[in-house]
């Protein structure tokens, strides 16, 4: 099993830096991941993505040189075995309101004696029954890694218990999401939003996990003094976004 880029640097005080790719084309999720981020952010939430096509989506990324971190849809663990077995080595769970929630993914994702992940190893992370059985859920287990989405002002009360939970990596704070669920349409760094944003850093703190949030690349430092250490940075949308405006832009001057 090819270590995780993102487990390494969560034992270390460094930055992991994300990407997410917004398009399902491979090869542009292979220039992404070979461009130097430690994941590529692939979101199964807002798509529907025939499972071929993930697939091929998380060999770019391993090609890459990333890890794949996929975003599953609310309250469905069935896609979690799967995705793992192509090669996953994250899972992001959006719109989580319980720790049992959270507690559900950890077991669907964790062999024995952390989890109860069923095997079937002859797939990619267990690089096609080529490992041996005891090996492959030891690395199985050390080399996946699971973000909690914070979005949802239900959950900011079991923020604590999230955080201490074995299995569990990254606490994600979602700024949109979350400030809709306060009845808010902007900004996006409201005082209520914002004292959300340090709750979920204080919990970290306190049990040792990463907070994680996405922001500008010019806004990492902020974040950075605020105790978060996780970061989406880039989409392939904005790229294109940012470049057609820019190009025009000066074209037209």
């Amino acid at each position: 099993m090819t270590p995780s880029f993102v487990r390494a640097k969560l034992a270390t005080s460094e930055p992991i830096l994300t990407a997410k790719a917004c398009y399902a084309d491979p090869e542009l999720v292979e220039l992404m991941a070979s461009a130097g981020f430690d994941a590529v952010w692939l979101c199964l939430e807002h798509r529907r993505l025939d499972p071929a096509v993930v697939y091929s989506l998380i060999q770019a990324c391993r090609l890459g040189g990333a890890d794949t971190l996929v975003r599953i849809k609310p309250a469905n663990h069935a896609d979690v075995l799967w995705l793992l077995e192509s090669g996953t080595r994250g899972i992001m769970l959006p719109r989580v309101r319980h720790p049992d929630e959270v507690r559900s993914v950890v077991a669907a994702m964790k062999f024995f004696p952390e989890g109860n992940r069923g095997s079937d190893v002859i797939h990619a992370d267990s690089s096609f029954g080529r490992v041996k059985l005891g090996d492959y859920v030891a690395a199985a287990n050390r080399e996946t890694f699971l973000v909690v989405q914070i979005e949802e002002p239900e959950v900011v009360p079991h923020l604590d218990a999230i955080a201490a939970m074995p299995g569990v990596d990254v606490l994600f704070v979602g700024p949109g999401d979350l400030t809709l669920g306060l009845g808010q349409t902007g900004p996006l760094d409201g005082p209520e939003v914002m004292k959300i944003v340090s709750a979920v850093a204080d919990a970290c703190r306190r049990h040792g996990k990463r907070a994680g949030i996405p922001c500008a690349a010019d806004q990492v430092a902020k974040y950075r003094a605020l105790g978060y250490s996780f970061f989406n940075v880039v989409s392939d949308y904005r790229c294109v976004v940012n470049g057609l405006k820019s190009a025009l832009a000066a074209a037209r001057a």
